[in-house]
């Protein structure tokens, strides 16, 4: 049973942004345009930034966000079309899309988003709406933490704490996501929390804004490397003690948001000067 964080979340929802009121380095005109535009930056920098971390793997991951339309008529999913690369992902060539009776309709774009996108973040957001941000990659070290039996964030170091008791477990792989019921069931194991590890699969995050959500999955992959490397050793392992890790965890969080605007805009500024097409 879902706990009071998402009930919160959900009342919250209805006030929807995908960013926080930290400065920009972009500016963007007033209205429904300029917010689906602003997010599609946003999203088009993740994809961008966390190619440059080697965090997704080929052509099969995809970063979600629900935004405005352009024309003001309503909220859509802005997702990568199907088949391209990361790399290749520019503010204009994102796609955005709708759910209507469990179907995927294509609202701005000419190409539909790959199967999985859809089924996973349109079926998570039926039983998480207050998802603004679904964030799945296959990212090495978490993912092979994804692949034991018994899965599990250990509080082996700072970065773990982000993660105490905010992770949930899915164990029940049954083959690639292609239909809407299997999101669902994703957003119901994933329940009141911010990340999950899918079982022999990958990870998901999900957070209110772009930044966050860039920032949970950099560092758990930071913390699941800091792990396998740490159990490497086959040496006992010094768990940092369990009456310090909520008080710990709570600092993080309280200031989760100020932290994950400053590293992610960092990472917006490196791509200006990089990969600036990314911006068109």
């Amino acid at each position: 049973m879902l706990g009071i964080r998402p009930l919160l979340r959900r009342a919250q929802s209805l006030a929807r942004t995908f960013t926080s009121s930290s400065p920009k380095p972009y500016t963007v005109p007033e209205g429904a345009s300029g917010k689906n535009w602003a997010a599609r930056l946003e999203l088009a920098a993740a994809y961008r930034a966390l190619d440059i971390l080697g965090l997704n793997e080929g052509v099969c991951n995809h970063l979600s966000v629900l935004a405005p339309t352009a024309d003001g008529k309503g909220e859509g999913m802005l997702v990568l079309p199907s088949g391209m690369h990361w790399s290749e992902v520019t503010a204009s060539n994102l796609v955005s899309v709708k759910c209507k009776d469990g179907q995927c309709i294509l609202q701005e774009g000419d190409i539909m988003p790959e199967t999985t996108a859809s089924s996973i973040h349109l079926g998570v957001r039926q039983i998480r709406p207050d998802a603004t941000v679904i964030m799945h990659t296959h990212q090495p070290y978490a993912t092979s933490l994804a692949c034991m039996k018994r899965p599990e964030i250990l509080m082996v170091h700072q970065n773990s704490l982000r993660f105490y008791k905010r992770t949930a477990y899915d164990n029940n792989y049954s083959g690639i996501a292609l239909a809407f019921e299997e999101g669902q069931r994703l957003g119901t194991v994933l329940g009141d929390n911010d990340v999950m590890f899918m079982g022999n699969h990958g990870v998901l995050a999900v957070a209110s804004t772009i930044s966050v959500a860039f920032d949970l999955l950099y560092f758990l992959e930071r913390a699941s490397q800091i792990q396998v490397l740490t159990e490497a050793m086959k040496k006992e392992v010094q768990l940092i003690p369990e009456e310090n890790c909520q008080a710990m965890s709570d600092d993080f969080w309280n200031t989760m948001q100020l932290y994950a605007d400053a590293h992610f805009y960092a990472m917006y500024r490196r791509l200006r000067k990089t990969q600036p097409d990314f911006e068109t």
